[in-house]
């Protein structure tokens, strides 16, 4: 090849990737602008390649003491004050309630609620409403030790609890319930942690739901004893009446864990759950490296300009050829570059490969329009190119 027709080539597969952004970027914004297509918009939005990592079994699944969840189910509050003494006088390093008391209701039970969750091991939660704060009742809040928020929504808009941010500044700067029982528990105080929480981190699940150490509130009122709680971080939470019953959803989220990564109709973790796997995740420091979008959106023009230049190629020498490869080059592309990321995420590398997919697989189909483009150019402007010259 000469070095006009290596110029050529290398000029047209730089305008097709273009091209091919270009239509990328042109779909994207109607799928976001154009109401009725808001379910497709949702659809691309649950998927991730990513997920295949967790919801087939390739993470190193654990289980772990260190986590224990406790689950109150339709307890009263007198019971879980009760329960809270309980765990508290067996030395746990942090105890963490995932739920909200926003009303007062009889006075001696709100009493003893109150005094136990004052205890100085002890961090209650709240939620932000957009920018509203929504807590207990100030009769409670007023004698808390600690606070941290138990948000679980994605900033992407996504139905699939994916990520966590750990700091939240929305006039004051809040702290996570998560990131507060590891701190608690002596973890995670390094110095510019905060920074990096205040920024959205992928959540490294490793606990499935059969792996937590899970006590009903009645196995802690019933035992004067709790020595498996020893250090432990423990957690108050909903987990299903009865404990693990998968028809009960109240508080429960869909996870890359979910065995269906599309289509998922149930879903599959309770949010006292994912604030375990959380917890677990800072104890062990495990945080996953994002690989920024702007580099993923550089690697994205990249890949699909090599592609193109060789499907340009082969597209010369013979189109019939092309048109039988193409599809089977497709296929090969998107199984290499998806086993590459589960390989890189099973490194601690996590990579949105989604949009690296779509460059590189609509690339091979926008060569034929790309020709017609320059049919056009030639005859109007006596354009050259590789596909035509």
């Amino acid at each position: 090849m000469n070095n006009t027709k290596r110029y050529l080539l290398w000029r047209d597969a730089f305008f097709c990737t273009c091209l091919t952004g270009t239509v990328a970027l042109f779909f994207y914004l109607l799928f976001v602008n154009v109401s009725f297509l808001d379910p497709f918009e949702q659809a691309f939005e649950d998927v991730s390649f990513n997920d295949l990592y967790y919801s087939e079994g390739f993470y190193d699944q654990v289980t772990s003491k260190e986590v224990v969840l406790v689950n109150v189910k339709q307890a009263g509050r007198f019971e879980i004050a009760q329960a809270l003494q309980q765990v508290a006088e067996a030395q746990p390093s942090a105890i963490g309630v995932d739920l909200l008391f926003r009303d007062l209701k009889e006075p001696y039970s709100d009493s003893l609620l109150r005094e136990a969750l004052s205890h100085h091991r002890v961090v209650a939660a709240f939620y932000w409403e957009d920018t509203a704060l929504v807590a207990s009742h100030p009769y409670f809040r007023e004698r808390f030790a600690h606070e941290g928020f138990v948000n679980l929504d994605q900033p992407d808009g996504g139905r699939v609890i994916r990520e966590f941010r750990g700091v939240k500044v929305n006039g004051d700067t809040s702290v996570s319930l998560g990131v507060r029982l590891a701190r608690l528990a002596g973890k995670n105080a390094e110095r510019g942690a905060l920074d990096r929480l205040s920024q959205s981190q992928p959540i490294d699940y490793r606990i499935a739901s059969q792996g937590f150490l899970t006590l009903d509130i009645d196995d802690v009122l019933q035992n004067e004893s709790l020595p498996v709680l020893k250090d432990a971080i423990v957690i108050f939470g909903y987990l299903g009446t009865p404990t693990g019953n998968a028809n009960d959803i109240e508080d429960k989220h869909f996870t890359p864990m979910n065995p269906s990564i599309a289509g998922r109709s149930t879903p599959d973790m309770y949010g006292v759950e994912i604030h375990g796997n959380v917890v677990y995740m800072l104890l062990h420091s495990r945080f996953l490296m994002g690989i920024p979008n702007g580099l993923v959106y550089l690697t994205a023009f990249f890949s699909c300009l090599l592609v193109v230049k060789g499907g340009m190629r082969l597209y010369v020498r013979n189109e019939f050829a092309f048109d039988i490869l193409a599809k089977i080059i497709q296929l090969s592309l998107s199984v290499i570059l998806v086993y590459f990321t589960l390989l890189l995420l099973k490194s601690g590398i996590y990579v949105r490969i989604t949009p690296v997919l779509i460059w590189v697989l609509l690339g091979l189909e926008m060569i034929g329009y790309y020709e017609y483009l320059v049919v056009y150019l030639k005859k109007r402007f006596a354009w050259k190119s590789y596909l035509l010259d």
